[in-house]
């Protein structure tokens, strides 16, 4: 029997967010910076009191945010209460800030669940651990990964794409059989590596380009990992 791996639409995360249940599900977002960006559907300056109100919507849910910590803490903490764990993720730039971080609220990541190669392959120590099958260490609480750029294969025609890896590092430490929820989809990159790792999905975006963008993306994507499961309606 084929399944639906997930839904997306192209409305404002208002309208889903009151349908969701909040136990079985793990939001995760990369929100607008309320910088004044020029997004096609967005106003990105927001006064901030609305801004602030903005995330009173994702109380009580499973909640991991990308954002900068003073931001975070500002804007986001009134409302969510303090994090159970922040990570910061570090890329080289021409950009003024080259880090953002990465906070969990009413939830936490098991960083042993992704390993990375160790660094001193001569360590007597790590030689050891390879010869008995260990094929890595944990994930630090940083994680250096580069932007997603122009040439990149996974670039979309699409502003402040978050890297594939940045998400999957999330997933794999946090999600159990949670559905992976993103209510500013603009490129669908959770979505799709939902998708990839085998969760089910909802996503949205008021933007009619982000959501064909992503309507694309998560086709190709599961027309290729998933054409026994996938039906489209």
């Amino acid at each position: 029997m084929k399944t639906i791996r997930g839904n997306i639409y192209n409305k404002d995360f208002r309208e889903i967010i009151k349908d969701l249940d909040e136990e079985n599900t793990l939001i995760i977002i990369d929100p607008p910076y309320n910088v004044n960006w020029q997004y096609d559907a967005y106003k990105d300056n927001l006064s901030e009191k609305e801004y602030k109100e903005l995330f009173k919507y994702f109380a009580g849910f499973k909640l991991v945010v990308i954002h900068y910590i003073e931001d975070i803490i500002e804007y986001i903490v009134p409302t969510m209460g303090t994090p159970e764990k922040v990570v910061q993720w570090v890329y080289n730039s021409n950009l003024r800030r080259q880090h953002r971080s990465i906070a969990w609220f009413n939830c936490k990541p098991d960083l042993t669940k992704v390993k990375q190669p160790y660094k001193n392959l001569n360590c007597k120590e790590v030689k050891d651990r390879l010869n008995k099958g260990f094929n890595g260490c944990s994930l630090y609480d940083w994680w250096n990964i580069n932007l997603v750029k122009n040439v990149s294969k996974e670039k979309e025609n699409y502003t402040n794409q978050i890297p594939e890896k940045v998400i999957g590092n999330i997933i794999k430490t946090t999600a159990t059989n949670e559905i992976i929820v993103d209510t500013f989809m603009g490129s669908g990159t959770t979505l799709a590596v939902s998708s990839k790792l085998g969760f089910n999905y909802i996503g949205c975006d008021i933007s009619e380009k982000a959501f064909n963008i992503t309507n694309n993306r998560l086709l190709k994507v599961e027309n290729n990992l998933f054409k026994d499961r996938m039906v489209w309606e």
